[in-house]
């Protein structure tokens, strides 16, 4: 058998260190870049008479006013009292297998199985819900409250 050898020549290099490079002219570019940096940061004021710069700091909230704010958005809504025509809506047939759209309407319309009923304001926006899903409920018109 006959051996055979690789061997590995290892390339050398060399880096030469370049010039310095001059600064190159601002393009438009780079202009518009530096000026959304500018305007970001704050805004200083020099006033004449006593030669102080004013820096303006944004308004920063308190960890209690955050915590009130969250807890008015988190807060359950009363619900409105309607006046005038009711519908009542029920959910007669299944909506598994149907399109996501009248899936969704299903669920906005506050219905979840088969068999469960809601009342609704007899509206536009109520009815063009209903028809959407027309072939999955029956509804009803309810007297005032």
């Amino acid at each position: 058998m006959a051996e055979t050898k690789t061997t590995a020549t290892k390339a050398k290099t060399t880096t030469a260190k370049a010039p310095a490079k001059k600064a190159a002219p601002k393009t438009e570019a780079a202009k518009k870049t530096t000026a959304k940096a500018a305007a970001t940061k704050p805004a200083v004021k020099k006033t004449t008479a006593a030669k102080e710069e004013v820096v303006e700091t944004p308004v920063v909230k308190t960890v209690a006013e955050e915590v009130k704010a969250e807890v008015k958005a988190a807060a359950p809504k009363a619900e409105k009292k309607v006046k005038g025509p009711m519908l009542k809506i029920k959910l007669v047939k299944s909506v598994s297998g149907r399109l996501e759209k009248q899936q969704k309407t299903v669920a906005a319309l506050g219905l979840t199985k088969i068999g469960s009923e809601t009342v609704k304001p007899d509206n536009a926006c109520t009815r063009g819900m209903i028809f959407v899903v027309k072939h999955l409920v029956e509804f009803t018109s309810v007297k005032e409250n």
